[in-house]
């Protein structure tokens, strides 16, 4: 089933269901032990439609990405991609022309086990960057995943693309439409390495509404910019972030325009779900924060101020220590507008339903308020507002709190 979180709701005619990428009709996957990971874990996948699919992907804006990224997006038909092959435990990032043609032997060895074009197959890789691929477990390993494939198999394909994640992030849904039912599959991972868009994360996304190329692309891409372009954990930008969706029309139902809507808000509330698991997995988070920036003199000013306090240390650590610190976030937001030009700080900060500054002053809350503020402090997800004295403008962001388990955990990470 997919994460659950409030911030997050279906649409009506959108019901889940206990299944994963190969929900729809179509689709094989597998997951594979290629011996990358430690102690037999599985760590390869590959996700195929069995019939002609569009497609549409997206990838980090990290000018350092990852030789798979940059295989793809350059050579694949990225708006025809029939399959997917991941590994996991390795990024091949950083590493040169060798990294390169190792994600393009990767691409050629699928291509002629599926039978398929090599442009037909998207290549992904996640975990250590600058160590080079163990091509001789990875050839194997897709030997094995290609021989593996079945409709039984997301949750094996969703299990070996992940690293350090905790929780598995997966689902599908039915969508019931006039035109008749289509049906969405997921498989993501990530949980560090998170911002600003997308993370150091991955999402596979399978459909089979009968759709164009150009109308699948619209409707992924927006999803993805009201999603994983909108959560942070620690303010660093992926080498490896990449987001495919595959739409093959095996349902035989074409939506029409309001039906195309519908399935837009289903594919959207879906991949919000998985990013804010991604940012409630980030690392040794123990809460997950939405921030909400109104009355700002411009989008990029929201836009700022939303980061500033989203991806603040000392922000962070205080929802971590359970402390309503407001100076924190006021801090934060007059970095970000000093930056902008902006001397004056009138601004008003709610936790919830708990106004603690007003007109750039701190409220003084009785008993009744203090007692609830300190409940939010506890609660997994907390709703943050922050309103300017501008004409309106907004930005959303997810982000996490701070621990000793973040710090742990990336310092012990490469050994």
């Amino acid at each position: 089933m997919l994460p659950k979180t409030r911030f997050a709701t279906l649409p009506p005619q959108a019901r889940e269901v206990k299944a994963g990428v190969t929900h729809p009709q179509g689709f094989l996957a597998s997951g594979v032990a290629s011996g990358v990971k430690k102690k037999g874990k599985l760590d390869l996948g590959i996700l195929r439609s069995q019939t002609r699919a569009v497609s549409a992907a997206t990838f980090t804006g990290n000018a350092a990405a990852a030789a798979p990224v940059r295989l793809t997006r350059a050579s694949s038909d990225c708006s025809g991609l029939q399959a997917v092959v991941v590994n996991a435990g390795n990024a091949n990032a950083v590493t040169g022309k060798q990294g390169l043609a190792d994600a393009a032997r990767m691409r050629l060895l699928t291509a002629n086990h599926l039978r398929l074009p090599v442009e037909a197959v998207g290549v992904c890789s996640t975990g250590i960057i600058g160590v080079p691929l163990p091509m001789d477990k990875i050839e194997a390993g897709i030997d094995k995943a290609a021989h593996a494939l079945s409709r039984e198999a997301s949750n094996d394909f969703s299990a070996a693309i992940r690293t350090t994640d905790k929780h598995a992030k997966s689902g599908a849904l039915d969508v019931d439409l006039p035109e008749g039912q289509v049906h969405l599959g997921f498989a993501a991972k990530g949980c560090g390495m998170i911002s600003p868009n997308m993370a150091t994360m991955l999402c596979f996304v399978t459909c089979d509404a009968d759709v164009s190329a150009a109308t699948w692309t619209a409707m992924l891409h927006a999803a993805v910019k009201a999603s994983f372009n909108r959560i942070t954990v620690d303010g660093q930008e992926s080498t490896n972030d990449t987001v495919i969706g595959l739409c093959n029309g095996a349902s035989g139902v074409k939506p029409g325009e309001a039906s195309l809507a519908v399935l837009g808000e289903a594919l959207s509330a879906a991949l919000l779900r998985l990013a804010v698991s991604i940012v409630a997995d980030g690392e040794g988070s123990t809460r997950t924060m939405k921030l909400t920036v109104t009355g700002a003199k411009t989008h990029e000013q929201a836009e700022a101020v939303a980061r500033a306090v989203a991806n603040s240390p000392l922000v962070k650590t205080a929802f971590y220590g359970k402390d309503p610190n407001w100076g924190r976030i006021m801090q934060a937001i007059g970095q970000a507008l000093g930056r902008h030009g902006h001397t004056a700080l009138p601004a008003h900060i709610t936790y919830e339903d708990v106004v603690i500054v007003e007109g750039g002053h701190p409220v003084e809350l009785d008993a009744a308020a203090q007692e609830r503020l300190s409940a939010i402090m506890h609660q997994p997800e907390i709703a943050l507002f922050v309103a300017l004295n501008g004409p309106g403008e907004e930005a959303v962001i997810y982000f996490s709190d701070l621990t000793h388990d973040y710090v742990t955990l990336n310092a012990e990470y490469s050994t």
